[in-house]
Formats: C-alpha cells, sequence, structure tokens
C-alpha cells in the first residue's frame, strides 16, 4: 500500500520539489546577472572618473605650459631665475606639485627643482635624473602628439600622465608640451621644451581611491594578487614596469538581499505565492540600489567635489540645451585676491573660501541659471531668457555679494574675515550655431578686459569672434599672464 501511494504522490513530491528548485535557481543566477551587470557598470564609472581626475590636474598645468613667456626665457634663451621664479617657485607654491622639471627639445634636462619637504621621500630621494627617466614613455606620447597638426587660435594643451607607486608612496607623474599662446614668441626649431611635474598622492592610494570614488574595501596590488571576484581597475605602475591595480569589493545587492530572503523562501515550502511576492520585492529593492548607486556615481563624474557645482563635463551639453531654446548669456567669472587668500592662509582656507562663493552664487542667481566651476578659481554661469541688460546688472549684484566679507570658521585671520572680489566678463549669443568654445572664448576675452581694468569689474564682449583673438585682447592676456609670477 505505501509502495502505490509513493507511486501516487511521488511524481507529484517530485515535481514540486523540481520546480521549488527550479524557482530557487532562477532568482540566483538571475541575481548574477544583475550583480555582474552592477559591477561593469561601476567598474566603468571609476575608470571615467579617473581620468576626469587626471584631465583636470592636467588643465591646471596650462597656466605654465600654454604661455608665450614660457617660450622665450626658456626655449629662446634661458633664463634660469626667471625658470626658478615662475616654472620651480610658482607650480611648487601655489599647487601639490613637489618636483617640476623643464626638459630641453632633445629631452635633455634644462631645469630642476624638488621641494624641501619630499626629498628624502623614496621617489624623489632617487633625484631629477631617474624621476625624468621615469616619464620617458610620458614625454615620447607627447612629443609624438606634437607632430600632429594643430588648429588655429590658443592651442590645446598636450598632456600625459600616470601614477606610479614606489612601496607604500604614489606619485601623478605629467609630461606637459609647453606652447605659444599668442605667438608673440616661437620656438627655435622644431620641437617645445617639456615640462615634467611629480605630485605626491595624500595617503595610501587604497584610502584616496576608496573614499574618493565610494568603493568597499579598496586594495591596490598587482594584478597576479586580485581575486578574480573582486571589480577592478588598473591605476598606476611601479618601477619595475609591473601594473597596480585598484580593486575593491563590487556591489552585489541581488545577490546579499537574495542571501536574506533565501531562509524565508525555504521554510514556505508550500506557500509559492507568498515567495513570489519576496521575489518581487527582491527585485524592486536591487533595482533601487542599483538607480541610487548610479544616480551617486555619476553625480560625482559631473560635479566638482569641493563645491557640489556642476563641472566641464556638463558644460557643452548643457550649452547646446540652452541655446537650442534661444538666445542667452554666457558669464564668465575670475576671483580678484584669491591667491593671495592661498598664499597667505593656505589651501584649506581657500577650498573653504570655494564653497562660501558658491553658496553665495547659488543663493544669489537666478532659479533658471545654470552654474559652473571651471578650475581653480574660474567660474561660469549660463544665463538662459534674459536680456544682455539684465545679465550685466544681475552680474554686478553678483560682484556685490562676492565682494562683501567673508567669515570663515577655524584658525583664521583676526576677527575671522577676508575679502575678495570677483571680474566678470559677457559674451551674449543670440545665432543658435554659435559653438560652445566660441561664446566661451568671447567671454573669456571680455574678463580678461575685465580684470585689466581693476578688480570687481564686468565687462561685456564686443562680439563674437570663431579664430584668434584680436592684438588688444592678446595684449590684456599677456599682461594678466605676466603677473601669474
Amino acid at each position: 500500500m505505501r509502495f502505490v501511494h509513493l507511486k501516487l504522490v511521488g511524481p507529484a513530491i517530485g515535481g514540486v520539489a523540481l520546480f521549488i528548485a527550479a524557482m530557487a535557481t532562477v532568482p540566483y543566477f538571475g541575481a548574477a546577472r544583475i550583480d555582474g551587470e552592477a559591477r561593469i557598470q561601476q567598474e566603468t564609472l571609476v575608470k571615467r572618473n579617473l581620468a576626469l581626475w587626471i584631465a583636470d590636474i592636467e588643465f591646471t598645468l596650462t597656466s605654465w605650459t600654454i604661455w608665450d613667456e614660457a617660450i622665450a626665457k626658456l626655449d629662446t634663451t634661458f633664463d634660469f631665475d626667471w625658470a626658478d621664479r615662475n616654472i620651480g617657485a610658482s607650480l611648487i607654491g601655489t599647487s601639490r606639485t613637489r618636483f617640476t622639471a623643464v626638459l630641453n627639445p632633445d629631452d635633455s634636462i634644462l631645469y630642476s627643482r624638488t621641494e624641501e619637504t619630499v626629498a628624502t621621500r623614496p621617489f624623489f630621494s632617487r633625484g631629477a635624473d631617474r624621476i625624468v627617466a621615469d616619464a620617458k614613455m610620458l614625454v615620447a606620447d607627447v612629443r609624438r602628439r606634437e607632430t600632429a597638426p594643430k588648429s588655429p587660435g590658443i592651442p590645446k594643451p598636450i598632456a600625459a600622465s600616470r601614477i606610479e607607486v614606489i612601496g607604500q608612496e604614489a606619485v601623478l607623474l605629467s609630461a606637459s608640451l609647453f606652447q605659444p599662446d599668442f605667438g608673440t614668441a616661437r620656438l627655435k626649431g622644431d620641437r617645445a621644451p617639456v615640462l615634467i611635474t611629480a605630485m605626491p598622492i595624500g595617503g595610501s592610494l587604497k584610502d584616496f581611491f576608496g573614499t574618493r570614488f565610494l568603493l568597499d574595501d579598496a586594495r591596490v596590488s598587482p594584478l597576479t594578487d586580485v581575486a578574480p571576484e573582486r571589480a577592478r581597475t588598473e591605476i598606476a605602475v611601479s618601477p619595475n614596469g609591473k601594473f597596480q591595480v585598484l580593486s575593491w569589493r563590487p556591489p552585489t545587492p541581488a545577490r546579499d538581499m537574495l542571501y536574506q530572503a533565501m531562509p524565508l523562501i525555504l521554510t514556505i515550502f508550500f506557500v509559492l505565492m507568498a515567495g513570489g511576492v519576496l521575489l518581487l520585492r527582491i527585485a524592486q529593492t536591487t533595482a533601487q540600489m542599483l538607480v541610487a548607486r548610479e544616480r551617486q556615481m555619476a553625480h560625482a563624474a559631473t560635479h566638482d567635489v569641493l563645491t557640489g557645482l556642476a563641472n566641464r563635463a556638463l558644460l557643452d551639453s548643457v550649452y547646446d540645451e540652452e541655446a537650442a531654446m534661444g538666445a542667452l548669456v554666457v558669464a564668465c567669472l575670475d576671483l580678484d585676491g584669491f591667491k593671495g587668500v592661498n598664499d597667505t592662509y593656505g589651501h584649506a582656507v581657500g577650498d573653504d573660501l570655494l564653497r562660501a562663493v558658491a553658496s553665495r552664487l547659488r543663493a544669489d542667481a537666478r532659479t533658471e541659471d545654470r552654474l559652473f566651476r571651471l578650475g581653480g578659481d574660474e567660474f561660469a554661469i549660463l544665463m538662459p531668457a534674459v536680456t544682455l541688460a539684465d545679465a550685466e546688472a544681475a552680474c554686478w549684484k553678483l560682484g556685490e555679494a562676492l565682494s562683501a566679507p567673508f567669515y570663515l570658521s577655524g584658525a583664521y585671520p583676526p576677527g575671522h574675515r577676508i575679502e575678495i572680489a570677483a571680474s566678470f566678463g559677457l559674451c551674449h549669443v543670440t545665432d543658435r550655431a554659435t559653438t560652445c568654445d566660441a561664446a566661451f572664448r568671447a567671454a573669456d576675452d571680455a574678463l580678461y578686459t575685465a580684470k585689466s581694468l581693476g578688480r570687481g569689474r564686468v565687462v561685456v564682449g564686443q562680439g563674437l569672434d570663431a579664430g584668434a583673438p584680436g592684438a588688444a585682447t592678446g595684449e590684456l592676456r599677456r599682461m594678466a599672464a605676466s603677473l601669474r609670477g
């Protein structure tokens, strides 16, 4: 009788068991696929953020490398005192760079300087020759791109960078080509000098990138030491040529939620509908976590970490969107006196001041205006649906707001009072065919005119010019450039 019962009930039990096994297997493989996609997405976003961070560092070097006077003093006739003051001391004093070197057109060392506080560290103690030798591949890449055809106007930066690791010390090593900006100085030969810079990365690599990119259990190790299940991206190279890999525990929201729900699923053997509802909730929670992580990483890639304002990555797309809707005003602004604050009180105070400036811009700009931080103390505003006169008045109002004293917390000057000003350059865009580069070039020319007139000025550009700046603008730029030393 039992055998008969088994024959009658056995297939049903087996069918139910197979169904439950299938129900358990399908979510498992589905979770593995979702987690795999989340890992690939996060690896892509980390690579993009790393490239944007390095590109931002390379862009700041253009203040020294795209400069007629640098060509005249380094290539045409070498002036050691000028190089030491305007390249070595200026870079080390106003940025996180701690080693600078200038290479001749034949790639031999023309000038070098190491900041004293890092001279005994493993990377810097090897001397200028070894550091420059480490940058050989970067220099070769710059030389290759130097021969490419160039468009008229102010040249685009030509630079290459990589992170190098010696022991526990990580350094961003960069090679940047010196280029004339307005053609008042010309190269003696076919090749220009090259700037080599080394910038220590504070703390350990795993802490720096793990915190910056919100990574779980970040580690830096050779590729061969990375477990297959860990997400990874190449970030550095050691002196022996071996790549150092940043790896981390990838997000597994689907698997984590499935493991939490598995005991409950097994306990409701006969309640398949309840199990289906639970799986639906798991899938919904997983989707929400993935969307939240994607938005978080996407925001980090397109916004300035310090001020929270949009960065250059969003500039072209936002400009095209606003220009397609009608006329707009492009405003470039630069803080007057910010370098003195950095030099006097340090970069920490400068960072606090930039955050305070961004807060005032948000508070006093129009609701429809789009704010950007371009780098350093440079900001931009896209002002749609406004007349040129109203835009100029709005910029004067913003200038008044920024010229009011700043009271910053911390151990700052007596009274905690810092005063700066802001200069504005405006360009009125009425033609939808005007490119973002052309509009910002015109606004930038107006900004240089404003800065040449004194602190806290607002100047409206005279018109758009797709070519090189005029002679008057070029003279103003050279006057501003001569003050950078």
